[in-house]
């Protein structure tokens, strides 16, 4: 009799602790899966931070945290990692009444993009281990990763020749009664120009720079149209972090650009373009990082047609592109004709086939090698 009484009493306690768990395991329940910042330069190292709270009193003798992220951000432990088109994670912690758990686990920015968690949840159990209880959570964290700053000595030249084309084509002095602005001391000015007063708070020569009374700028022109039948991605890649590589160039030198592209940007669906509000080089690197290379570009000489009117004669159009069509090259060489300050910038593999651009764009045409192949 005792002994039907005590399995009855277990009997009992084990399923009210089951139906009070299945009732209550997951009521006051959070997850938060976020990175330590938002924008990150290609290569950084970061931190992915996982934030778990259980707000009652009820304790969980065991919590899954699951999500997934982007191949693209390695993280330095792969324990409790799968990876396919994703990485998955699973990390397991028990969780005290009233308790909060807070995981930083670090990682790489490999490649530009903008990421984002689809999927963030919680796996959880009673005191017995004998049902599970999973719940999904809405997580709104997001992280955009810079395109690489290209270290290559042909930054230096394609910014001598952008320095060259402009100073060639400035037909307007600069006005002398109208400051721009000041900036540290550069071997081709004039002394007459040093601030003294500036030279003396920064410790470093300081010179004024008068405004000009035509305004020059630089227009680049990227185009990520596919450049072989494949459908390879990796030169368009290039030619991004060549083109965000080329704007802090010309910022850190004061130089006025604009940006327009045929890539599509990934949240709003619209080819990036930063014409009348060009903002910083870093905010512009931020567009370009949104650039989705798996949706088809719009045809390059759409936009080029649309926007090469807006420019002013006196400018430099630079013209980034991997792909070399003859359609592309006639419509290079037609511009060039009525728009002599123009420069064609390939980047290519040093196995890609010479290109012959027509007479018309032939002294105006760069290769920019890399090592490889796709």
């Amino acid at each position: 009799m005792e002994l039907i009484v005590l399995i009855g009493i277990l009997l009992a306690v084990f399923l009210g602790e089951i139906i009070y768990y299945r009732m209550h395991a997951l009521d006051n329940l959070s997850l938060k899966v976020d990175f330590s910042k938002n924008v990150a330069e290609y290569g950084e190292k970061i931190e992915l931070i996982e934030v778990v709270e259980n707000r009652k009193k009820l304790p969980l003798p065991f919590i899954i945290l699951k999500f997934e992220t982007p191949r693209e951000i390695k993280f330095f432990d792969t324990v409790n990692a799968t990876t396919t088109d994703f990485i998955y994670r699973e990390d397991m912690l028990t969780m005290k009444a009233f308790s909060k758990h807070t995981r930083r686990i670090k990682a790489k920015c490999s490649k530009r993009g903008y990421y984002v968690f689809p999927r963030v949840g919680i796996t959880t159990s009673d005191l017995f281990l004998l049902e599970r209880f999973t719940r999904e959570f809405d997580n709104d964290s997001h992280l955009t990763v810079l395109p690489e700053i290209v270290r290559t000595s042909l930054i230096d030249v394609l910014v001598s020749v952008t320095l060259s084309e402009l100073q060639c084509r400035r037909t307007l002095l600069t006005d002398p009664f109208s400051l721009a602005g000041i900036r540290e001391y550069g071997p081709n000015d004039p002394m007459k120009s040093i601030n003294w007063k500036a030279s003396a708070k920064t410790g470093e020569l300081m010179v004024n720079q008068n405004a000009s009374t035509c305004a020059q700028k630089v227009h680049i022109f990227l185009n990520l149209e596919n450049y072989n039948p494949k459908g390879s991605t990796s030169l368009l890649e290039k030619a991004i972090a060549l083109t965000y590589t080329y704007l802090l160039k010309l910022e850190k030198l004061g130089i006025q650009s604009t940006l327009f592209t045929n890539g599509i940007d990934i949240l709003t669906g619209l080819p990036v373009i930063s014409e009348n509000d060009p903002g910083s080089a870093e905010k512009r690197g931020i567009m370009l990082a949104g650039i989705d290379l798996k949706t088809p570009v719009l045809p390059f000489a759409e936009i080029f047609e649309k926007y090469i009117s807006s420019t002013d004669q006196s400018d430099f159009i630079l013209v980034i592109s991997p792909q070399f069509s003859d359609s592309f090259r006639m419509l290079l060489a037609d511009i060039k004709s009525v728009r002599p300050s123009l420069l064609w910038l390939m980047p290519c593999y040093e196995t890609s086939p010479e290109v012959h651009p027509e007479p018309g764009i032939a002294d105006s045409y760069l290769r920019w090698e890399e090592i490889g192949h796709d």
